[in-house]
């Protein structure tokens, strides 16, 4: 279990066994790979596709946004993931999990063999089968992130879960209580302003 492609198979075929094996090799390199491969791909066709249509004006900018946002996102989501892990009890290393959360875009090279597929259906089933392509490939994104946190950090799947959705849930809360106290303010304002 060492080359890029063995890795790539137990991630998409074995993704426990794979993630458990990823995290303890800690091959920062093959992740950078596959997280490169799989955000390169879908935008390489999305520039093809673009410049086909005309609408090329800004899409080196979309590209390096997209990359660099990417980027940041994977590297941010690795770092808070592994601190909240810990506090639920994980056992993982951050390295350990950012390997791991590398090969869990693994799923989004898929992206442009389906639209290709999709381009030769009807016009009329195209929206409706590229949303669909585009969702499984989302949630077959996340539950490899799910599996990451599990494998890595040797937790239970619904702690994993609760890991993932915590940060979601700490914004939600900051906007609550931002709006309650916004909202709240307005009523004790004069109503001459």
């Amino acid at each position: 279990m060492g080359s890029l492609f063995e890795m790539l198979y137990d991630i998409l075929f074995q993704p426990a066994i794979g993630m458990k094996n990823i995290a303890q090799r800690k091959n920062v390199g093959q992740a950078i790979v596959v997280f490169l491969l799989s955000i390169l791909i879908p935008i390489w066709a999305l520039y093809f596709g673009l410049k086909a249509t005309g609408m090329s004006t800004m899409i080196n900018v979309m590209i390096v946004l997209k990359i660099f946002g990417s980027l940041v996102m994977w590297i941010m989501g690795a770092a808070i993931w592994h601190l909240i892990a810990e506090f639920f009890g994980g056992h993982g290393t951050a390295v350990g999990l950012f390997t791991a959360l590398g090969f869990a875009h693994a799923p989004r090279i898929f992206i442009v063999p389906l639209w290709a597929l999709i381009a030769v259906m009807p016009a009329s089933s195209k929206t409706m089968l590229m949303t669909i392509s585009v969702l499984a490939v989302m949630l077959w994104s996340l539950s490899l992130d799910v599996v990451a946190i599990k494998e890595v950090h040797q937790l239970s799947a619904s702690k994993a879960v609760l890991v993932m959705i915590t940060p979601l849930l700490v914004v939600g809360i900051l906007c609550i209580i931002g709006f309650t106290f916004i909202g709240s303010s307005l009523t004790h304002m004069p109503m001459w302003l």
